[in-house]
């Protein structure tokens, strides 16, 4: 009697549904990896676009187009409005009001519109405020944060719509600027 060598149907269909199931495994892994690293990223982008706003006022950052000898009074802020909770902008205070005004946002002056990326918003600011804008002013830079009230501290909270996933971004009244979970 000859022996033949390979594999009978079964053995092939197990082998199969074993790749197809590790294989499911490692996809759904990967795309929850991929939308938790947009959070975080976006999460560091904030800090640094709010670390940007106090080096402008630190390095005494002009605006008003080239050849421009314009410091803003007020430094450099950053505004968050709920209302629009897809963006963030940097703003040049140009009145000393240690608040946001529209004419603030214009690009030649300095200013910069942050988008965020699809499926992520800011969800909340917290205390409890539908706007709120963070100012520096030269020379230590003095850190205020303006909402309907002077606070102390300031956590900005992202979430990512799909994952249902948040990350928090902290600022308190000495300028220190970090992600907290």
């Amino acid at each position: 009697m000859v022996k033949k060598s390979g594999f009978t149907l079964i053995e092939l269909i197990v082998s199969t549904a074993v790749i197809a199931m590790v294989t499911g495994i490692f996809l759904a892994n990967y795309s929850s990896t991929n939308r938790r690293t947009d959070l975080t990223m976006t999460a560091q982008k904030l800090v640094t676009d709010i670390r940007l706003a106090q080096n402008y006022a630190l390095g005494l950052a002009r605006y008003g187009g080239s050849g421009s000898t314009n410091v803003p009074a007020g430094g450099w802020g950053v505004h968050f409005d709920l209302s629009n909770n897809k963006e963030y902008i940097v703003f040049a205070d140009d009145n000393n009001n240690k608040v946001y005004d529209g004419g603030e946002s214009n690009p030649s002056y300095g200013a910069q519109v942050f988008e965020l990326p699809e499926n992520v918003i800011i969800e909340s600011l917290t205390p409890s405020e539908s706007k709120v804008d963070i100012t520096f002013l030269p020379p230590d830079p003095i850190t205020t944060i303006t909402g309907s009230s002077i606070h102390k501290q300031l956590d900005i909270v992202l979430k990512d719509t799909k994952a249902n996933t948040t990350k928090t971004v902290r600022v308190n009244f000495l300028g220190l600027t970090e992600v907290v979970n």
